[in-house]
């Protein structure tokens, strides 16, 4: 009778053993598989005239209603820059610091849950000194500018604008696309540029 019960008790540590390790790979494995935000140095040579594009996020479900596109954002560096349309007006910060912001905003549990993502394409070939002053010049001149959607709704130009007509805009002044304005999503504009940029 007592060998039975020692043989019992070390079969429950064994098996307690077990599931001890089992939950600590488990756990592991969660750790690892969580989405990580996309990182990358903001020194490394990013050229004038990436395009920062957003992916999902809480804003997913009305933008993807209204453009068939799970792209939900638009931003444009230009000189060690980000320039961008957000409310409650047109920004501009470091490119060092949008990084911190980004990283900061895909940790969020709720960015998590809606799978957000941003990246940076490039230009293959890069803009001359004429065409990247071109696009300073009118990205610097909307600086201040108040964020609209009102525009793509009535289909007509109006005091605001948003993110992805300034971007496209921005980058008509660098003579190699054509803006699609008011009717630009952040989609459209990624498929627009996108044999252009890698």
């Amino acid at each position: 009778m007592r060998s039975f019960a020692i043989g019992l008790f070390a079969s429950a540590m064994a098996f307690c053993a077990i599931c001890l390790i089992f939950l600590t790979l488990t756990a592991v494995k969660a750790k690892i598989t969580q989405p990580r935000p996309q990182t990358f140095q903001a020194d490394v040579g990013i050229k004038d005239g990436s395009v920062i594009f957003w992916k999902d996020g809480v804003l997913v479900k009305p933008i993807s209603k209204h453009t068939g596109s799970d792209i939900t954002h638009a931003a444009i560096v230009l000189g060690g820059y980000v320039y961008e349309a957000v409310p409650p007006c047109v920004r501009k910060v470091t490119l060092e610091q949008y990084v911190k912001e980004m990283n900061a905003k895909a940790k969020k549990p709720a960015m998590q849950r809606r799978g957000f993502t941003w990246t940076v394409v490039q230009p293959k070939k890069s803009y001359t000194t004429v065409e990247d002053s071109k696009m300073r010049e009118y990205a610097e001149a909307q600086l201040g500018r108040p964020y609209m959607l009102r525009g793509w709704w009535k289909g007509h130009e109006v005091r605001g604008i948003f993110c992805s007509q300034y971007v496209s805009n921005t980058l008509e002044r660098g003579g190699r696309i054509k803006s699609g304005s008011i009717h630009e999503s952040p989609g459209s504009l990624f498929n627009k540029i996108k044999d252009l940029y890698q």
